[in-house]
């Protein structure tokens, strides 16, 4: 089973300069128009939220870039497995595969029955109940 640390690798990886600017710009894509929209600069979102709130959102944009192609074609789950997957043992590398292909949702949760059950719907309305 993956976990926090099957990540860590690439997290390394993703400091490289080849993918930080790429990286940067999807961050600044995800954030900059709802930040304009309070008139918040990007900068002033962990003294405003606090850290454990941005690290869900700098989480929800490093998922969304595994899963994503430069314009070059380049992916940067591909290049790290290619280049330091014998590093990695093979769940984690089933697991890197998975969100390399994974798609971004976003999902509405209702009908909550704390530690039992809840209902979630997906963008396109698909309902499912989960307990």
């Amino acid at each position: 089973m993956a976990s926090a640390d099957s990540l860590t690798g690439l997290m390394k990886w993703l400091r490289r300069a080849e993918w930080q600017d790429a990286f940067d710009e999807l961050l600044d894509r995800h954030l900059a128009s709802a930040c304009a929209k309070v008139n918040v600069a990007a900068d002033e979102l962990p003294e405003l939220i606090g850290d454990q709130h941005l690290t869900v959102l700098w989480g929800c944009v490093f998922e969304d870039f595994l899963a994503r192609n430069l314009d070059d074609g380049r992916n940067i789950v591909d290049d790290y497995l290619r280049r330091r997957g014998w590093k990695e043992s093979a769940s984690n590398k089933a697991y890197l595969v998975a969100l390399r292909s994974s798609v971004m949702s976003l999902y509405e949760v209702s009908d909550i029955v704390p530690d039992a059950s809840f209902l979630a719907r997906d963008s396109c309305g698909a309902e499912s109940r989960l307990e």
